[in-house]
């Protein structure tokens, strides 16, 4: 049976439907209970990496090799900024499919996890914008490109 247009839900108003209406209600109601309540992070330590980018992998006119990652790091600007990175570990974070054998598999189920990461280093500035070369355990696969990877500050020169 066609619903008049009339009657037709309009932007503001409670569903036709009963089922979707009670959902409404409740989620407005979890809404006004928590009221300005922060989202609670798993994990109350601050952030030990420096966000980045993977831009591309080294290149030349006729060539790309797969081997070498350039990476942005974020608000890093110029060449002598990039060279503080230097020496820098470097993770590219991605999640698979399925749980895959880890350290203690057995002993501590609660650690299984299908997050999983490449490292790398990095090897050296790239230009004069503040790009960096890094070189990973394996090749970064083409999948990555454009995605986030994380800029660790250890080992410290400092």
């Amino acid at each position: 049976m066609a619903v008049p247009k009339s009657q037709r839900r309009v932007k503001g108003q409670p569903h036709l439907n009963a089922i979707a209406t009670q959902r409404a209600v409740k989620i407005d109601a979890l809404k006004a209970k928590a009221g300005k309540q922060l989202v609670k992070r798993a994990r109350a330590s601050p952030r030990l990496y420096m966000k980045g980018t993977f831009a591309s992998y080294k290149r030349g006119l006729g060539k790309q090799r797969n081997g070498t990652a350039i990476l942005r790091i974020d608000d890093v600007v110029d060449k002598s900024e990039a060279k503080f990175y230097v020496g820098k570990r470097v993770a590219y974070v991605y999640h698979g499919y399925k749980a895959k054998k880890c350290v203690r598999w057995n002993a501590a189920p609660a650690r299984r996890s299908n997050t999983r990461a490449i490292w790398g280093r990095i090897a050296r500035p790239h230009g004069t914008a503040g790009s960096v070369r890094a070189k990973f355990a394996s090749n970064l696969p083409a999948a990555a490109l454009g995605k986030r990877v994380r800029v660790y500050l250890y080992p410290s020169h400092i």
